[in-house]
């Protein structure tokens, strides 16, 4: 799942002579070579195009002869080492938990929280399943893939954890009532606010536009449309749409510049063969009485909350 990050050559200058780490260091001046981290350098050219969230994990990967028992990784850095999606920021030191610690300190490099309590036995029926299980990145011990969701639910908002919830439900990972049973099972800061993210949690999101897109539904106001709605008509094909609001007869369709430019998501078809389909397959759903709009929203307008208003309101939906 990270073969890229974990494949990217580290230098670490402990291990040189004095005279070995100022030329190495005069490298770092000259741009030929980059810091991760005091003591771990990397060539610019093996880190080109990593994402954010890679970026983060390679700074996990550094620091990782750091990151030993009893601390653990947690929190949005365990998230990236699971492989969960993230929208906004990636924490800018590593986040990891230590028993031994009541309160949380800050280091140079590292985010440390203490361990919660437990305050009842009700993820025991779940015990030894994958999400309940520790796991490893880089030698370093990974919070199980439940505690992370329910953790990021506590401290991030919701237009963050909703997409790492969706995509673990999305891909089988997890399943709700595991989030339920791990809400109940330890004293959660901010309760009610983790207890509405797992609540909204869907498999049927199918991207982190479309979680970002119910979490400014729920912002202006709208009851939660139905996801995946699939509209069929004998003898023709079907069509299935991202949103949909049957009482005001609104299709709201995300869309991504990835379906018209990822090779994956073309499946060996040109860009404009991908945009000739996807009109013909609007044109099929408009054909059906009930639909009365079919709104397209962009990542652009997910960000811009006024403009995805006013988007929505021109088409009939009731925002607040």
């Amino acid at each position: 799942m990270h073969e890229r990050v974990l494949s990217v050559p580290l230098i670490r200058t402990s291990g040189f002579p004095p005279a070995e780490r100022r030329s190495l260091q005069r490298q770092v001046r000259r741009g030929t070579l980059v810091a991760v981290r005091p003591g771990a350098l990397v060539d610019p050219a093996d880190v080109a195009g990593l994402r954010p969230e890679e970026q983060h994990l390679l700074l996990v990967r550094a620091t990782a002869p750091r990151i030993v028992p009893p601390l653990v990784l947690s929190d949005r850095s365990a998230a990236a080492a699971h492989g969960l999606p993230f929208v906004g920021p990636t924490p800018d030191r590593v986040e990891v938990r230590d028993p031994r610690r009541s309160r949380t300190e800050t280091t140079a490099r590292l985010r440390v929280r203490p361990v919660r309590q437990r305050t009842s036995t009700g993820t025991d029926r779940w015990s030894g399943t994958p999400p309940f299980r520790p796991a490893d990145f880089a030698g370093v011990v990974v919070e199980p893939l439940v505690d992370v969701l329910v953790e990021v639910a506590s401290t991030e908002p919701l237009l963050s954890a909703l997409p790492m919830i969706d995509a673990a439900l999305h891909d089988r990972r997890i399943l709700p009532e595991m989030l339920v049973d791990e809400l109940r099972s330890a004293d959660w800061k901010g309760h009610a606010k983790v207890a509405a993210a797992v609540e909204m949690g869907s498999a049927a999101s199918g991207s982190p536009a479309e979680s970002v897109c119910r979490v400014r539904f729920r912002q202006l106001g709208l009851a939660q449309p139905v996801q995946q709605h699939r509209f069929v008509r004998p003898g023709h094909r079907d069509a299935v749409v991202d949103f949909w609001f049957p009482d005001h007869g609104v299709v709201v369709e995300v869309d991504g510049r990835a379906k018209y430019e990822d090779d994956a998501m073309l499946a060996g078809r040109s860009t404009a063969e991908a945009h000739w389909q996807e009109k013909q397959r609007e044109d099929f759903v408009r054909s059906f009485a009930a639909v009365r709009r079919v709104v397209r929203v962009t990542w652009a307008d997910l960000m811009d909350p006024e403009r995805l208003r006013a988007a929505l309101v021109r088409a009939g939906l009731p925002c607040r």
